[in-house]
């Protein structure tokens, strides 16, 4: 009888084991973030001494999300129009930003976001100053900016993103003196998700 229970002990027990191991997942696996990037059209509406204008270009955006709740991203901005203030000149617009991002809504396959971004931009444009004589060129200063949108899951690793924003840059006035400006961006991109190894 002992031989019987030992015999039974010995089979049972590495099942009972295995079922553990199977039941639990592998003790102590590591959960990294995971990361995006994503590729876009951007309406930029910029502020001007007498009206504003209309610029419309590209945006393209690296992600690393820590969580359900936080990341980071880094974001270029390119947008450009043609005869700004009836000067002939043309005009554009470049920013490379940078900063943290909150997720405050996280559904299924719809999150909300905020974001508060850092970091450089170039505007490049032109005012009247008199008659036909106008001023021209570009400033490079350091930039900030906010905003906020929801990205949306299609299918496998692709989802869509819409967001909008603000942002302050610097122009030159028809003095020759930098002025801030206060710009509005609307962007609406494709993203690629790489792995969802935080969610």
């Amino acid at each position: 009888m002992r031989k019987v229970v030992a015999c039974v002990f010995f089979l049972v027990a590495p099942l009972l084991a295995q079922n553990h191991v199977l039941d639990g997942g592998p003790p102590g696996a590591a959960i990294g973030p995971s990361f995006e990037a994503s590729a876009g059209y951007v309406y930029l509406s910029m502020a001007m001494p007498t009206q504003r204008l209309g610029l419309s270009g590209v945006d393209a955006n690296g992600l690393v999300k820590f969580d359900s709740r936080w990341a980071a991203t880094v974001d270029s901005t390119f947008a450009s129009t043609g005869n700004v203030l009836g000067t002939g000149h043309n005009g554009d617009f470049l920013s490379f930003m940078a900063g943290p991002v909150f997720y405050p809504v996280v559904r299924r396959k719809t999150e909300f976001f905020v974001e508060a971004l850092g970091g450089v931009g170039r505007v490049n444009s032109a005012v009247p100053v008199s008659g036909t004589y106008y001023l021209g060129g570009w400033v490079t200063r350091p930039s900030y900016g906010l905003g906020g949108g929801f990205e949306h899951s299609l299918f496998g690793p692709f989802a869509v993103r819409a967001q909008g924003g603000y942002q302050r840059t610097t122009f030159v006035d028809s003095t020759g003196a930098t002025q801030g400006q206060n710009n509005l961006l609307v962007t609406t991109s494709i993203v690629y998700r790489f792995n969802r190894g935080a969610e």
